[in-house]
C-alpha cells in the first residue's frame, strides 16, 4: 500500500476480473474539454449519490479529486465503484457514460492533481482552498462504456 494511499476492500476489487474498456476516439473530445462529469456513488441503503466533479483522462483511466472525508470519499472507501456521465453541451443527444471500479485513492498532499484540474477548469495556477484542506485523487478504471450520439431533430 502506498504511503499516502488507501486500502480498497479486496472484495470489491476482486469481484470479477477487470478489463479496461476503451473509450471510442469519437468521444475523446468530451474527455479533453473542461466539462463537468456527474459522478454517482452508492450509499449504504442502495440510494444513488450524485455530484458534479472536475476530472481528467490519461488515455486509459479517469481521475477526479475531492476533499478528504467528504461523503464521496467515505462512500468510496467502503464501496469503490462508480458510474459517471458526461453530456455534450453542444449536442443534447450526445453523451458518454462509464461504470467502473475506483482502483486507486491517493492523498493529493502537494495539491499537484487539484492544481492541474484548477488550471484546466479555471485557468489559474493554484486551487484556492485553505492550506489545511486535505485532498484525495481517485482513479477510475472504465469497465463498461456507453457512447451515444442519437438522432435529434434541430430545434
Amino acid at each position: 500500500m502506498p504511503e499516502n494511499g488507501y486500502a480498497i476492500d479486496p472484495l470489491w476489487v476482486n469481484m470479477r476480473p477487470m478489463e479496461l474498456k476503451p473509450i471510442p476516439s469519437a468521444f475523446h473530445d468530451l474527455l479533453e474539454r473542461p466539462l463537468l462529469m456527474i459522478l454517482a456513488t452508492t450509499l449504504a441503503d442502495g440510494a444513488s449519490q450524485m455530484t458534479p466533479v472536475w476530472f481528467n483522462y490519461d488515455g486509459d483511466f479517469i481521475y477526479f479529486n475531492s476533499e478528504k472525508n467528504r461523503l464521496k470519499h467515505r462512500i468510496l472507501r467502503k464501496r469503490p465503484y462508480v458510474s459517471l456521465i458526461i453530456l455534450d453541451p453542444d449536442n443534447r443527444a450526445r453523451w458518454l457514460a462509464v461504470r467502473g471500479p475506483v482502483v486507486e485513492m491517493r492523498d493529493d498532499t502537494d495539491r499537484e492533481h487539484i492544481n492541474l484540474l484548477t488550471r484546466r477548469y479555471m485557468g489559474v495556477e493554484a486551487f484556492g482552498a485553505p492550506p489545511e484542506e486535505q485532498r484525495v485523487r481517485f482513479k477510475i478504471a472504465p469497465e463498461h462504456v456507453t457512447a451515444a450520439s442519437m438522432y435529434a431533430p434541430e430545434p
